[in-house]
This record gives structure tokens, C-alpha cells and sequence, in this order.
């Protein structure tokens, strides 16, 4: 409850403070009848505790994640099962089975009702993204100002083309492209039919999110029969990156688990960042961070951004940010930097923008 004029006390109030102040001192001051004594008391409370209730609105440290997606309920027929066992690596997708499995929600509604809430909860901004603009802005609408809106390519029969992508990047549409998913269409970023999104991107200084890095266990059985390990190599980058100096590019996984070749790209190429997204959770908690700590031995801590990956399990976002917050190699500051200040510089947010997520 904020407080305002209207709540000012009136000369009876100020004279029941008086009361109570004159009290509190010891002072010898004319008692009142208990009851009166007893009015007074609870006329003042609101004031006494007001400076408690607004200590407890104070909103957490904000969080930028890079890597939402918008989702629709899961069609058991075409999706991955609803249920998730932690780590994936060692339980599988297909019917796993474990003690305390995730279970996505049963209904479009639920999951934009459930992921709301998280990042509303843990005061979370960030990237999301579909090819679907009907369902990116459902996500937006149920958490209002959190979340820019970016279009998911797969250069598939849907895909926008080029020219249609421009039309809604230039209306304002979608903000970021990405996440570019073609390597589970077995295309590799280098690949020419890529070209004329590169130039885009570049052209209308757009961020970009590409991903290169594991796909789901038993990818090319499930539905991306296409899937291969080796067009995850951050080394098919390069050639883009020589043609478009300007891109701004964030490597979505890290090329995982080709880490060392990631880290070689980020060194000769210092606009490309990497996020984290889909790997903090599918590996055991000591394989990921002897992969993140790799790229903080090596200088890198500026260019790490936070991701969660959520896909249809909204309790991921919160998991994702756990581990990093109990990272035992990390300190505060490389902390705050990949949970926030990398993204925020990535992203050229306002000195107004990072003070509204602040709740200032």
C-alpha cells in the first residue's frame, strides 16, 4: 500500500501520537482510560507498519532471458511428451521415468498462465519467440512490458521469406530473429539459402539467435530426421561472420559440446555472444558448469547471456536460474552479468528501460 495525503492523520490522530511518543519516553504525562489508550494504539498501527508492507513489494533483481519460446500446449501426436525427467541425458525423452518428473500444462491457456507467472514472480524480461505472431503475442499480453517478441526460422514451407520477414520487422512486428533452428533441417549457418536473412538482419541492425549445439535425445528418430551433431559446429560460422562484420549475433547452446571451437570463434570474432539456454538443465549440474567455466577461464564472462530454453515446461525458467544463482565459481558480479547486465548491453536497453526493470 503506498501512502498518500489522504492518510495524513487529523489533529486527534496527531494527538494520540503524542500519546503514544510521550509513553514510549518515560515522560510523566496523563494516563488515559485503557480503553481510549487502546483506540489510540490501533489508530496508529497502519502508519507503524507501513514502511514494512512497502519493504516487502520491493521487487527481485531482474532477469533477462534470452531464450523463450511460445508454446502451445503439447499435441501428443506431434510433440515431444508432456513429461520431463531431469537430466535428460540420463532418463531420455521418450516415456521417462523418474520420481518427480515435470509435467508441461494440459492446456494453451495453462501454459501462458504458468509461465506469466514465474516471470512475473522472479521478475524476469526477456526474448521469446515463434513463427507464429498470434501466439508470441499471447505471451505477451498475459506479462505486460516483460517480453520483446522475436520470430522463430526454420526455412521450412512456412517460413516467412525475406521480403515478408522485413514487412513485420520494419512494423515492429517481432524485434529479434531468431531462434534460427535450421540445423535440425540438416542446413548449416553458412548455407546460401541463409544469406539473404543475414543480410537483413545486418542491414536493419536486428539482434540474431542462432542455434548450434545439441538437439533433443534421439532427434533424427523423433521428428527432426535431419538432425546431424556436425552442423552444430561453431566453425560454420565463420564465413558469415567475415561477410557480415556488423551482425549481432548470440550463439543459442554454445555449440555444445564443441566448446573449445566456440571459444576460438569468440576469440578471433568479439561481437558474438553465446546464451546458455537448453543447457543448464539436460546434462548433470557439474558437466554444464565445467562447460560454463570454461568460457569464464577463457575471458568471456561479458558475452554470456542467460537462457532458459523452457520450451513446454515452464518450471525450467525457474530451474535455469537456480543453477546459475548456486554456481560455486561464480561471483556476484559474473552472477548479475549473465543473469542481466550482458543481455541488457547486448539488447541496448535505456537507461529508462534497465531503471523500469530495477522498479524504479
Amino acid at each position: 500500500m503506498l501512502y498518500n495525503k489522504a492518510m495524513q492523520p487529523d489533529g486527534a490522530a496527531r494527538r494520540r501520537w503524542s500519546t503514544l511518543r510521550y509513553a514510549a519516553s518515560g515522560m510523566r504525562f496523563p494516563q488515559p482510560e485503557p480503553i481510549v489508550l487502546m483506540k489510540s494504539i490501533l489508530c496508529a498501527l497502519p502508519f507503524l507498519v507501513l514502511p514494512l508492507g512497502t519493504l516487502a513489494q520491493e521487487p527481485p533483481l531482474p532477469i533477462i532471458d534470452m531464450h523463450l519460446h511460445a508454446r502451445d500446449a503439447p499435441d501428443p501426436e506431434r510433440e515431444l511428451p508432456p513429461k520431463l525427467c531431469l537430466p535428460i541425458t540420463v532418463y531420455g525423452v521418450v516415456d521417462p521415468q523418474c520420481a518427480d518428473p515435470l509435467v508441461a500444462p494440459a492446456t494453451d491457456v495453462a501454459m501462458v498462465e504458468r509461465t506469466a507467472e514465474i516471470l512475473k514472480r522472479r521478475n524476469v524480461f526477456g526474448v521469446i519467440s515463434d513463427d507464429s505472431l498470434e501466439t508470441v503475442r499471447r505471451f505477451q499480453e498475459a506479462a505486460p512490458g516483460r517480453l520483446i517478441p522475436a520470430y522463430e526460422l526454420k526455412l521450412d514451407r512456412k517460413s516467412l521469406s525475406p521480403e515478408g520477414l522485413r514487412r513485420h520487422l520494419e512494423a515492429g512486428d517481432f524485434e529479434v530473429l531468431g531462434e534460427i533452428g535450421v540445423q535440425y533441417a540438416g542446413i548449416a549457418p553458412d548455407d546460401e539459402r541463409l544469406e539473404p536473412y543475414w543480410e537483413l538482419a545486418e542491414e536493419l541492425d536486428i539482434p540474431v539467435a542462432l542455434h548450434l549445439g545439441e538437439g533433443y535425445p534421439g532427434a533424427p528418430y523423433l521428428g527432426s530426421p535431419d538432425y546431424r551433431v556436425r552442423l552444430g559446429s561453431p566453425l560454420l560460422l565463420e564465413e558469415v561472420l567475415v561477410r557480415h562484420p556488423d551482425l549481432r549475433l548470440y550463439v543459442m547452446h554454445y555449440g555444445s559440446p564443441l566448446v573449445d571451437e566456440m571459444i576460438g570463434v569468440m576469440s578471433t570474432y568479439p561481437q558474438v555472444y553465446i546464451d546458455i539456454g537448453g543447457n543448464t538443465w539436460p546434462y548433470p549440474r557439474e558437466f554444464f558448469y565445467a562447460q560454463l567455466r570454461k568460457f569464464i577461464d577463457a575471458g568471456f564472462g561479458k558475452r554470456i547471456l542467460f537462457g532458459s530454453d523452457q520450451m513446454l515446461w515452464p518450471e525450467l525458467i525457474e530451474i535455469s536460474i537456480e543453477i546459475i544463482e548456486q554456481a560455486p565459481f561464480l561471483s556476484e558480479e559474473q552472477k548479475r552479468d549473465i543473469l542481466y547486465n550482458n543481455a541488457a548491453r547486448f539488447l541496448r536497453l535505456s537507461k529508462g528501460e534497465i531503471a523500469r526493470h530495477h522498479g524504479k
